[in-house]
């Protein structure tokens, strides 16, 4: 399988080499410090695979997508790249970008991936419709991590599904039903149950009232932070305290 590689960095550029000249099956066509560079042998060396970064001098690696789309809407295209930007994900989503991976990368992760192209390209390998490809990039690598990482920062401000989905610029209804079937979980059971894991570590806190930790949390109603939190933990927020002090 020939593969070419498209990065600025050449520490990047020789390590990826010589990760893939060392697995069978893999040839290392040419490496590129720039996109136009690889842009003008794409036709000549025929690559099966193109591994680009995106943010790169004068033009980008998605610059270099779009162009090589024009004539050629086969090629595997696999981004390696620090940004991990949701904007940056979508622009390569809508381009049929095959896999898109943040840096740092485990090298296994990217050898995992070459081999599933290369069973492609042999045919041997189940069918992957384009929208699987899709929502693969788009909900493993991005949109969970991002809701996670804004619930981890923002729990106990008051959010919600909406909130979120504009967080991350998409509906409501899409967000709702696509955390649901990642997480295994609504996003409103699982908002409750990290604000309540908080609430019982600060609740062995002994400088802490009650009813400070529910508003630490996310709970602007007491009341309600108590029935529920009984309700998981069958004691009441009070004596789930007095147990750990």
């Amino acid at each position: 399988m020939k593969i070419m590689i498209v990065d600025d960095e050449p520490k990047i550029r020789r390590g990826m080499k010589t990760l893939l000249e060392e697995q069978d099956g893999f040839e290392v066509i040419g490496i590129y410090d720039n996109a136009m560079s690889s842009l003008s042998d794409m036709a000549e060396k025929q690559p099966n695979v193109l591994i680009t970064d995106i943010k790169m001098p004068e033009y980008s690696g998605l610059d270099l997508i779009e162009k090589i789309r024009e004539k050629d809407k086969n090629l595997y295209i696999i981004i390696l790249s620090g940004y991990g930007s949701f904007k940056y994900a979508q622009r390569a989503i809508r381009s049929g970008v095959y896999r898109y991976l943040t840096k740092p990368t485990n090298p296994r992760e990217l050898i995992s991936v070459l081999r599933e192209i290369e069973l492609k390209i042999e045919g041997v390998n189940r069918t992957v419709s384009k929208s699987e490809e899709n929502e693969s990039v788009e909900v493993g690598n991005l949109l969970i991590r991002k809701a996670l990482d804004y619930i981890e920062l923002h729990y106990a401000e008051k959010i919600g599904l909406k909130t979120l989905s504009d967080a991350l610029y998409i509906s409501p209804n899409y967000f709702s039903d696509l955390f649901r079937r990642h997480m295994k979980v609504k996003f409103s059971d699982f908002l409750i149950e990290y604000r309540l894991k908080k609430a019982c570590i600060l609740l062995k806190k002994p400088e802490y009232k009650v009813s400070e930790i529910s508003e630490m949390v996310g709970f602007r109603d007491s009341t309600y932070f108590s029935t529920v939190f009984k309700k998981t933990y069958n004691l009441t927020p009070l004596e789930y305290k007095n147990t750990k002090n």
